[in-house]
């Protein structure tokens, strides 16, 4: 995300104001560290729910559009509700989302949704919405309790390790570990798929073949980026990964960034058949 002169939501400029310049997510570190510290938790998982206790904030588990939300009643009373469709790590990252949106200025005027599309809330605080994904791995996985144990450059079984052990996602993990790794990390997740690309040659009904195209990624130590959509290379150690269902690795060029030399790969699918996703660590390396 952009740097402080790049930002352009109102609620966002008003909290690097309030905070005399400081950098978004540098004050959405220290909230988080502030709710742990105020309920008293120094160990993994984190108690979401009591955190929102210590808040005064009711929570509800019903069936939503969406994610979830945070409003505040006219009473003045903070509400969170929380999709009961979802996942338990879902939700609880759902959870600590909301629990960001108390460190924005006037956030009560406006009830505040994570992941809905129907509001077009997403679209429209799409900033502010980042920063609470950020803010909600720094709740769920604190700086200090995973640096002491976890590195990315341990692997997958570390990631593994982290999301079991925080009660959070494979993608949160590896998300979160990436972006505390002391040295240069990427962090990538890819799925079968069709590319945006070929929308028009599906509907003149041609036979287009699925691709493994990189959904997203997150990099750390280095100024790179990689785009999405762009599909691994067949014989890959991404491609072998999600034929296989085991972890491959493979001294590859990262996608769109052939100039950056060799990386290092591991590579593993997840989930079912329906739903499989193929992540990956990758570092600059030659051996």
């Amino acid at each position: 995300m952009p740097s402080n002169d790049k930002w352009s939501e109102p609620l966002v400029l008003r909290l690097i104001e309030r905070h005399h310049g400081k950098s978004p997510e540098t004050i959405l570190e220290a909230h988080a560290e502030r709710l742990l510290r105020d309920s008293e938790q120094t160990t993994l998982p984190i108690d979401v729910d009591l955190i929102a206790s210590v808040l005064g904030i009711r929570q509800r588990l019903a069936p939503l559009a969406s994610a979830g939300r945070i409003f505040a009643e006219a009473s003045g009373q903070l509400v969170m509700d929380v999709n009961a469709g979802d996942s338990e790590p879902r939700r609880r990252f759902t959870q600590a989302h909301e629990l960001m949106h108390v460190a924005f200025p006037g956030f009560k005027r406006e009830a505040r949704y994570r992941a809905d599309d129907a509001t077009g809330a997403s679209r429209r605080n799409r900033e502010e919405e980042y920063l609470c994904d950020y803010g909600a791995a720094a709740l769920l996985m604190p700086e200090q309790l995973v640096r002491e144990t976890y590195r990315a450059d341990d692997g997958l079984d570390t990631l593994e390790a982290l999301a079991n052990a925080a009660e959070v996602s494979l993608e949160s993990a590896g998300n979160r570990l990436v972006s505390l790794a002391t040295s240069p990390a990427v962090f990538m997740v890819l799925g079968m798929s069709h590319k945006p690309a070929e929308s028009s040659r599906l509907r003149r009904g041609e036979d287009v073949a699925k691709r493994l195209p990189v959904r997203y990624a997150t990099t750390s130590g280095f100024n790179i980026y990689l785009p999405r959509h762009k599909s691994a290379r067949d014989g890959s150690a991404l491609c072998r990964a999600w034929e296989s269902w085991d972890s491959q690795e493979g001294l590859e060029l990262l996608l769109g960034n052939e100039g950056a030399g060799a990386f290092r790969f591991e590579a593993k699918a997840y989930g079912s058949d329906a739903n499989r996703r193929v992540l990956a660590l990758a570092h600059p390396g030659t051996s």
